[in-house]
C-alpha cells in the first residue's frame, strides 16, 4: 500500500474550484436519468461541470508517495482521477475505478479536516426520485474516509443545504458500496444534491457511478436470483437484484442462513451451516412504494460431502484475502521482496498473496503460475521471525469417501534451498493450533512446478479444515497452486439384502433396474448428483421386466442410484457418458 506524502515548502494558495451559486438562471436536469462517471472529465481535472466542486477548507492536500500527477498537493476538493494515467501507472486493487477508468477522488487536508463538496446541477424531482452512488475509501491505514449526503431546495450554496444522511458522518468501507437515498418527500420540487467529505486527517474518498433517478415508474416488482441454490453446509450464495422499476433500498432475509438479512442491493457470501430447504424474502422500496418476493425451499443445503478448490485466478492482484479460504501468519516479520520489482504488499509481514508476475513493475520474468496468470507465494520472513509458520486454511468441509487432496508446488529459487511445507488437517476449527500434520517431516517443493497428491481417507465422512503450512526457514518464496480438495458423495446404504442389478454401466440415455425381489412390491427409485442433489425420484411396482430410468438429458458425470425395497435401500455409481 502507498504511503501519504506531503511535499514540504510548497506555497499555498487558496483556492475555490466553484463559486457558489443561487440557481437563478441555472438550467434545469430533468430528465428521468442523471448519470455522472467521471468518464468525460479531463485527466486529474478539478472541473467537474456541470457539477460544482467547492473546496471550503483551503488547504494543501496529500499525494501519493512515488507517483506523481497534475495537481497532486493542490488545495482542491474532488479530483478526476484515473490511475493508469498517473506516473508510474497505478496498479493496486484499492485504487480502481468502480466502472471505466475514472473515479471522483477527494485526498484528505493535511490537516484540518475536509470541508469538500460535489454538487449537482439543479435537478427537477418528479415522482419517487432516487439519489445513488458507489463509495469507498482507498485504505483504511489512516482511517475510513467519512462523508455527509445532502440536499437544498434553494440553491448551490453549502450553507443552504441539509443532510439527508444522518446526524452522524458515514464511514465509506474499503470495497465498492453503493449508497442509494428516497427523494419521495421532494416530488415536483427543484433540488441541488451533494456529497461533502468530511474526513479528518485520513487519505483518498472515492466515489463513482453517481446517478439520479428524477421519476421512477409507478410500479415495483421485486424478484431476485442466486449464483447456485444447491450447496454443501458452509457453502457461500451470491444473491443478485432482479426487480423491475427503481428500487432505492433493498430489505433481505435468509432465514437459516448467515447474515441472516442484508441491505446491500447484491448479498454475497451469504453461507448455510445446517442440511435443510430455506426460504428467502426480497423486499425492495422506491420512495412511498414496496413491493415483497418470497421464494419458498429456494436454497437447498445438502449434508453430503463438500470440496473445494483454489486456482487463484478470480482473486485480485496481490490480495491478502481468499475468502473463503482464511489464511494465519503465526510469526509475523518483514518478508524478503523481489530486488528490483514492486508490487503492493512487497516487504510486508503476510503469510500468502496472490501473486501476479505480469502485474508487477516491471513485470517479474522468471515467476509463473503453474496455470492461469496468478498462484499463491509464500514469501520467507526475514530473521528474527523464521522460520516460517504461515498458513493457507480450506473452507469448513464435509467429506465423503476417496477424500484427497492435490496441488501443485514450487520453489522459486533453490539458490536459497528447498522451500518446506506441511499438509495438515483439523476437525475442529481453523485454528493453527488445531491441525495435525499428515507427515512427521515437512515435504520439500522442487526446483519446478511438481504435482503431488495426498490421501485424506482416514478423515472420511468427517467435518474438516485442511492446511498447506509453510515451514521454510529463511528460503525464498514458496509457490503453490491449483489446490483441489475432493470426497466421493457418500449415501448412506442401510442394506444390501437383495440382489440389485443396474446396467448398462456406463450409460447415455437410459438405465435399467432389475431386483430379484418378489413380484408386486414396491420400488423406490432415486438418482442424485455427486453433490447430492435430487434429479429423479419415482415409484414402482416391480414385474418381471426391468424398471426404465431415462438420463438422456443429463450432463456427462458420476451420479449415484438408490433403490429402497420394503425398507431395505442399495446404492449404486452410474457413470453417465
Amino acid at each position: 500500500m502507498k504511503t501519504r506524502s506531503l511535499i514540504p515548502g510548497m506555497v499555498i494558495s487558496l483556492i475555490i474550484f466553484a463559486f457558489f451559486s443561487t440557481g437563478r438562471g441555472n438550467p434545469v436536469q430533468s430528465a428521468d436519468t442523471i448519470k455522472f462517471d467521471f468518464e468525460s472529465v479531463p485527466n486529474f481535472s478539478l472541473n467537474l461541470s456541470p457539477w460544482q466542486n467547492v473546496d471550503l477548507d483551503h488547504h494543501p492536500t496529500y499525494a501519493i508517495q512515488n507517483h506523481t500527477y497534475p495537481n497532486d498537493t493542490e488545495p482542491k476538493a474532488f479530483m478526476c482521477f484515473n490511475p493508469a494515467a498517473v506516473t508510474p501507472p497505478m496498479t493496486d486493487t484499492g485504487i480502481q475505478p468502480h466502472s471505466g477508468s475514472k473515479f471522483g477522488a477527494c485526498f484528505s487536508s493535511d490537516p484540518p479536516s475536509n470541508n469538500d463538496w460535489l454538487i449537482s446541477p439543479k435537478v427537477h424531482l418528479q415522482k419517487n426520485g432516487v439519489f445513488s452512488f458507489w463509495v469507498k475509501s482507498y485504505t483504511n491505514l489512516y482511517g475510513l474516509d467519512e462523508y455527509r449526503v445532502l440536499i437544498s431546495v434553494t440553491d448551490s450554496s453549502p450553507g443552504s443545504f441539509t443532510a439527508i444522511s444522518g446526524s452522524q458522518n458515514l464511514q465509506a468501507p474499503v470495497t465498492w458500496t453503493k449508497n442509494a437515498y428516497n427523494l419521495s418527500t421532494y416530488e415536483n420540487q427543484n433540488v441541488f444534491l451533494a456529497i461533502q467529505c468530511v474526513s479528518n486527517d485520513h487519505f483518498i474518498l472515492m466515489v463513482d457511478d453517481i446517478e439520479i433517478i428524477t421519476n421512477t415508474a409507478d410500479t415495483l416488482i421485486a424478484d431476485f436470483t442466486a449464483d447456485k441454490t444447491t450447496v454443501a453446509v458452509g457453502e457461500p450464495v451470491n444473491f443478485q437484484d432482479r426487480s423491475s422499476g427503481f428500487p432505492a433500498t433493498w430489505q433481505w432475509s435468509f432465514p437459516g442462513g448467515t447474515p441472516a438479512g442484508s441491505q446491500v442491493q447484491n448479498p454475497s457470501g451469504v453461507v448455510y451451516n445446517t442440511p435443510g430447504t430455506y426460504d428467502v424474502t426480497l423486499t425492495v422500496g422506491a420512495g412511498l412504494l414496496n413491493s415483497t418476493k418470497t421464494k419458498t425451499g429456494f436454497i437447498t443445503v445438502a449434508g453430503y460431502p463438500s470440496s473445494a478448490s483454489l486456482d487463484f485466478e478470480s482473486l485480485a492482484d496481490f490480495t491478502l484475502d481468499f475468502s473463503p479460504w482464511t489464511t494465519a501468519d503465526v510469526r509475523g516479520g518483514a518478508t524478503y521482496g523481489i530486488t528490483g520489482i514492486s508490487f503492493p504488499h512487497s516487504g510486508e509481514p503476510m503469510a500468502y498473496i496472490c501473486f501476479n508476475p505480469f502485474s508487477t513493475s516491471p513485470q517479474e520474468p522468471y515467476l509463473r503460475a503453474h496455470s492461469g496468470n496468478k498462484l499463491g507465494c509464500c514469501f520467507s520472513s526475514m530473521p528474527n521471525n523464521n522460520p516460517n509458520n504461515k498458513w493457507l486454511i480450506s473452507p469448513r468441509l464435509t467429506l465423503g469417501t476417496s477424500s484427497s487432496l492435490d496441488l501443485w508446488v514450487q520453489t522459486y529459487n533453490t539458490g536459497y534451498g528447498f522451500e518446506e511445507y506441511n499438509i495438515a488437517v483439523s476437525t475442529t476449527d481453523n485454528s493453527p493450533s488445531s491441525f495435525v500434520s499428515l507427515t512427521s517431516i515437512p515435504e520439500q517443493a522442487p526446483a519446478a512446478w511438481t504435482h503431488r497428491t495426498y490421501n485424506l481417507q482416514a478423515f472420511d465422512e468427517r467435518t474438516v479444515y485442511v492446511g498447506i503450512q509453510c515451514v521454510s526457514d529463511n528460503e525464498f518464496i514458496f509457490m503453490v497452486d491449483d489446490i483441489r480438495i475432493t470426497s466421493v458423495a457418500g449415501i448412506e446404504n442401510h442394506g444390501n439384502d437383495f440382489s440389485l442389478n443396474v446396467y448398462p454401466n456406463p450409460a447415455r440415455d437410459a438405465v435399467y433396474i432389475n431386483t430379484a425381489a418378489a413380484e408386486g412390491k414396491t420400488i423406490e427409485i432415486g438418482l442424485a448428483n455427486m453433490l447430492g442433489g435430487k434429479l429423479r425420484s419415482l415409484q414402482i411396482v416391480a414385474g418381471k421386466d426391468p424398471a426404465r430410468l431415462d438420463v438422456s438429458d443429463l450432463s456427462p458425470g458420476v451420479y449415484f442410484l438408490t433403490v429402497t425395497i420394503l425398507g431395505l435401500t442399495e446404492v449404486v455409481k452410474v457413470l453417465i457418458n
